[in-house]
């Protein structure tokens, strides 16, 4: 059964020994966060949902990491495991033919389902619970707890928002997900970026010279509806359609009282507004979901004109930064849901996973039936035109009896069929806005690697391990480890000798080695902090290099040749020309803080 409102998934994350109501009083300014992130980086027993009920400065309760594990995501989307999303949608868009009466009889009464789900049109209500309580006279946003996440923030945030507009030509509606920044009481930067279907009606008010683009920020309501915001659907496809079949029952709607459009009934929290698409302020900076503070930047204004809520509302909220975080399970939950639209045009693809330490758009690991030669880079060149999978930074393609989300699988596969020679795919093409290390805003160097087996080719032998003296030496003691076969990462000095000299000079004692460098006050032996800076550091045109010559030189005396990865920090001497961010960190007053005051949270 669907959830009515946000409260009935509250209850049931209660009773499922989900939840952790905080009594203690705490504020939003910074300390939310820090106990939030210790929760989602803790031991798994001990991540928890948390309610704070006495927020300081505020009378509504706020409601953080409600669907940071796999199975609090499940049971918002009203499943009992994130792979029933993927079977569900498999069987609605099955295009084989159903065989016999009972396989028409039962394909129809799943079609019959959905119908009755989605309904033929807006289920619309005239008295709304979002609208219990109405404020057009003089309102304000100082009113509610929205967060600050992080030290160098620009301001307070709203995190987990249903942005509503309608597209200004087709009237077609788009619900996103777009952090908003607190400017004041009335205004707020509205961050969309350009990939996005919020940006997509902003240009195209512009064009129409129009002024004005009605738009509402939801907060609260059925689960489904929240994680839809954020769902990466083609353009024209309403995300609350979505909602609905996921809910089994149509998103109730009610008319704004201020704006021309409809907003979920069943909303804690209504902001009414618009956006003026000629208008824009600096937005930023934000510790955002790559781990790193993304630098301010001009986006669109929303100007407050009325505020509804429940009585009594609940502010849900999240956090972003290094992973893994509650978005990590968000975007796992997209991952199930849209493999079988992946496989609706690439019916070779098996599975897919999006590890967290890519943070969604940095790493693609992909399981395919592969049937001929160039069969990875088919599938590869595929999915990069595939909507939102353009921004893929990095595919891994192996074999269908490869476990994707198992590390080790893939890096053996790795290891035993990859010539870095022949086996990888270097392209240019458009990348997320929030890509820190492309040499261009939005345009980047990307990479492909065939990781599955060659019909003309052995599978290479392990790689011996490295002179252990020798390379300490070199580096250090704690400088470098070699977590895998063949794969040497190391913690260097840059200001001893250029990288492209530190390559050589690893590789004169690791020949048979690939590489990954880092700064020299990176912990080399955090492996997942490893591969989170390796896959975010990295413009792939311009940060690897393949040893003995070009990425397409195949040289048959040595055919696996290596790879060497420039995961440091660029600066403009590096070949990078728009600055470096500054990477999250918490401030040491507000860490001995909640330090202090951890035993009142009454977390353990």
């Amino acid at each position: 059964m669907p959830y009515s409102d946000l409260r009935e998934f509250i209850n049931r994350l209660e009773a499922e020994g989900e939840l952790i109501c905080v009594t203690a009083p705490v504020s939003a300014h910074l300390e939310i966060t820090e106990i939030t992130d210790r929760v989602s980086k803790g031991p798994a027993h001990k991540n928890k949902a948390l309610l704070f009920e006495n927020v300081e400065g505020s009378a509504m309760p706020v409601l953080i990491n409600a669907m940071g594990t796999a199975r609090r995501m499940a049971l918002a989307l009203g499943v009992n495991d994130l792979d029933d999303l993927r079977r569900d949608l498999a069987r609605v868009i099955d295009p084989t033919l159903p065989q016999g009466l009972g396989g028409m009889v039962s394909r129809g009464a799943e079609l019959l389902g959905v119908l009755r789900s989605i309904g033929m049109g807006p289920s619309r209500v005239r008295n709304a619970p979002c609208q219990d309580i109405v404020i057009t006279d003089n309102p304000s946003l100082d009113t509610i707890p929205l967060l600050t996440c992080w030290p160098d923030d620009g301001g307070p945030y709203g995190t987990l928002p249903q942005v509503i507009t309608r597209d200004p030509i087709s009237g077609q509606r788009n619900v996103g997900m777009y952090r908003l920044q607190k400017y004041d009481a009335r205004t707020m930067g509205m961050h969309w970026q350009r990939h996005k279907g919020g940006a997509d009606h902003e240009r195209e008010a512009r064009a129409a010279r129009l002024d004005k683009i009605p738009c509402a920020v939801v907060f609260g309501g059925d689960p489904a509806q929240t994680w839809c915001a954020s769902a990466p659907l083609p353009p024209g496809i309403d995300e609350y359609l979505l909602a609905s079949w996921l809910r089994g029952k149509p998103v109730p709607f009610v008319k704004c009282v201020t704006q021309d459009i409809d907003v979920p009934a069943n909303a804690e929290i209504v902001l009414e507004g618009y956006v003026d698409p000629n208008e824009h302020r600096m937005e930023g900076p934000f510790g955002d979901h790559t781990g790193f503070y993304t630098p301010p930047d001009l986006f669109p204004v929303f100007h407050l004109t009325a505020i509804t809520h429940k009585r009594g509302p609940i502010y849900p909220a999240t956090i972003v930064g290094k992973p893994p975080q509650e978005d990590y399970w968000m975007g796992k939950a997209t991952e199930r849901l849209f493999l079988p639209l992946m496989q609706l045009f690439l019916g070779e693809i098996t599975d897919i996973n999006m590890p967290s330490e890519g943070v969604f758009h940095n790493l693609v690991i992909v399981s395919i039936k592969s049937r001929f030669p160039g069969h990875a880079q088919k599938v590869m060149y595929g999915l990069w035109g595939l909507g939102l999978m353009m921004l893929a930074k990095a595919f891994v393609i192996v074999d269908d009896d490869v476990h994707v989300h198992d590390p080790g699988a893939v890096a053996n596969a790795i290891q035993r069929h990859v010539s870095w020679r022949r086996d990888v795919t270097v392209v240019d093409g458009p990348v997320d806005q929030l890509d820190h290390a492309a040499i261009h805003d939005s345009y980047g160097g990307k990479i492909g690697v065939d990781a599955t087996r060659k019909p003309d080719r052995e599978p290479f032998p392990p790689v011996e391990p490295p002179p252990a003296d020798a390379i300490t030496a070199l580096v250090g003691a704690g400088k470098w480890v070699v977590p895998t076969a063949g794969l040497l990462l190391a913690a260097i000095d840059k200001s001893q000798r250029p990288v492209r000299d530190w390559f050589d000079a690893l590789w004169a004692l690791a020949p048979d080695h690939s590489l990954v460098v880092f700064d020299s006050n990176v912990d080399v032996a955090n492996l997942p902090g490893a591969a989170w800076r390796t896959l975010g550091n990295v413009d792939w045109r311009r940060d690897s290099l393949v040893k003995g010559g070009p990425v397409d030189h195949y040289d048959e005396q040595s055919p696996r040749g290596a790879i060497a990865i420039d995961a440091t920090s660029k600066e403009s001497e590096d070949g990078h020309p728009r600055g470096w961010p500054q990477e999250i960190e918490m401030s040491a007053e507000i860490k001995a803080l909640v330090d202090h005051k951890w035993a009142d949270y009454g977390i353990d």
